[in-house]
């Protein structure tokens, strides 16, 4: 069996890939609140984290989830790019550990971080099923009758009986 053949006969079942658009704002936000996360005992699952959690408000990540952060860090304060968002590849489990830092009370200066970070994690976590769901709203409330007494049911015959 090749590699190849392998592949369609077992569907990948590996995390699907999101994209986060941040501003410089939201990246160097982001920067400053994650820490992270090591594995302090071989063999067992027992993390610690760089910094002390005490006093702020910090999230213990991995470091690939740190990397593409330092990475939009870096591209949002190139000069060439003239001010653009940086869109980063994220997973699921990425998202989930950034929405735990969206707090929507958080600004730096006039840009509200933290609404604009929790509106962005839950269109990328859940914008599908949300805009799905409000289609088939429309679409049965195109079906549902007007009636104008709820006691009142109009048979489809135009029968009175049923």
């Amino acid at each position: 069996m090749t590699a190849q053949s392998h592949d369609k006969d077992y569907p990948s079942t590996a995390a699907p890939i999101k994209f986060l658009s941040l501003t410089r704002n939201e990246a160097l936000y982001l920067d400053d609140s994650l820490t992270m996360m090591l594995d302090t005992t071989e063999g067992m699952v027992v993390f610690a984290t760089m910094r002390p959690m005490a006093s702020t408000i910090c999230v213990p990540a991995p470091v690939d989830l740190i990397e593409k952060i330092a990475m939009a860090v870096l591209s949002t304060l190139d000069t060439e790019n003239e001010g653009r968002e940086s869109v980063i590849e994220v997973n699921e489990g990425d998202l989930y550990c950034l929405r735990e830092l969206a707090q929507s009370y958080v600004r730096v200066g006039d840009e509200p971080v933290g609404y604009n970070l929790k509106r962005k994690i839950y269109r990328a976590l859940y914008g599908t099923e949300y805009t799905l769901g409000r289609q088939l709203e429309d679409v049965l409330d195109g079906f549902t009758p007007m009636v104008k007494d709820p006691e009142t049911i109009v048979a489809p015959s135009g029968d009175d009986e049923f």
